[in-house]
């Protein structure tokens, strides 16, 4: 039997990497304006952007070459003095999937999911071409500041003495020791994170331990921060619903553009995982830190239903309500229920991260 760990971005945060939408939007609005507490009474605002010319209490971000974003600034809530990130009310086009975003943040206290909501927004607008192209030039640029982020303030960050890559961390204990008396001839890895230090330490010491021919190189499927032929894929991956099937049936090519159906075509990974599926007729799939949202659901509908997949566990961080969670999402890439509880490791033999 052979083993493939998918790896999410849970496996990132559960190291202390500042992965999470929320650390990189915080990111970008810390890049306009920071707030500094002075003593434990008052504070100041520094102010790292440029304040507009026509409306003051707008502040732009500024590039990387001092130039002031398209899109993106923020004000300062004269009441609670929270910074909060705002469109440019000067753009030449109305901002469209940015402010429908901030809008969502500011009813819910919390980030959508960037990806999802993207499939949201362009649903929504899927009759009006100057609003689809809008809204694509938008996510573009949210790709953009991404890449940033995880490649100067995340990847690039990662060392040997940071604390991030520790080989005494639970989940390295149960990948090179094991657990439920499972025995694996190959262990293989597909990372759906564009960071991959972490993850390629651990295959490092994994070959150590286990012999080079047992653990080969990850599969970066969704791209890597430093390979130009491998460049990130950011979009929606649900192909299968009837929303994705209304809009291909509207046969405007620009609605499909940032679906990961597509997208995985840039390079020959999707390809290299798949043949990991004909490497043997009983494989076990392990999930570490993955959602298994639809977001990834054509790629993970994929694995899960391979006829070869015999096994799925899903890893759990804290408590059992986070295995259940995980499992209503997998529920949802099955076709066949029945299918998906005869392949599910039960709650008992699922491994729990600490």
């Amino acid at each position: 039997m052979n083993k493939i760990v998918l790896i999410g971005n849970g496996f990132d945060v559960a190291h202390g990497l500042p992965t999470r939408y929320s650390n990189f939007l915080d990111s970008v609005r810390d890049s306009i304006v920071i707030k500094i507490y002075t003593s434990t009474s008052s504070y100041r605002h520094e102010i790292l952007g440029q304040s507009c010319k026509r409306d003051r209490s707008f502040i732009h971000k500024l590039d990387e070459n001092g130039k002031e974003d398209p899109w993106l600034g923020a004000v300062i809530n004269q009441k609670s003095h929270k910074i909060e990130l705002r469109t440019n009310p000067h753009a030449t086009n109305n901002s469209i999937y940015y402010k429908s975003l901030f809008s969502d943040k500011s009813l819910n206290g919390y980030w959508s999911d960037l990806e999802y909501h993207y499939f949201k927004t362009l649903n929504k607008n899927s009759a009006n071409p100057k609003a689809i192209s809008i809204i694509n030039e938008e996510f573009e640029h949210l790709k953009t500041l991404l890449f940033l982020y995880l490649k100067n303030e995340v990847e690039n960050k990662i060392g040997e003495d940071d604390g991030y890559i520790s080989d005494n961390h639970s989940i390295f204990h149960m990948l090179s020791e094991g657990h439920n008396n499972f025995s694996f001839n190959k262990h293989f890895f597909v990372n759906f994170n564009y960071t991959s230090k972490i993850v390629n330490q651990y295959v490092t010491w994994l070959r150590q331990l286990k012999g080079k021919e047992n653990i080969p190189l990850a599969v970066n499927i969704h791209g890597d921060l430093v390979n130009p032929s491998n460049p990130i894929i950011f979009g929606y991956g649900d192909d299968n619903s009837e929303e994705y099937k209304g809009l291909q049936n509207l046969k405007e090519n620009s609605l499909l553009q940032n679906f990961k159906t597509f997208q995985y075509l840039r390079s020959s990974r999707y390809k290299q995982v798949l043949s990991l599926l004909e490497t043997s007729t009983e494989l076990y799939v392990q999930i570490i830190g993955h959602s298994c949202d639809i977001t990834d659901k054509a790629l993970l509908r994929t694995i899960f239903q391979h006829p070869n997949v015999q096994f799925i566990e899903g890893t759990y961080y804290e408590s059992e309500g986070r295995y259940f969670e995980k499992l209503y999402n997998i529920s949802r890439i099955f076709d066949d229920t029945s299918l998906m509880r005869q392949k599910i490791i039960p709650l008992e033999q699922s491994f729990m991260i600490v």
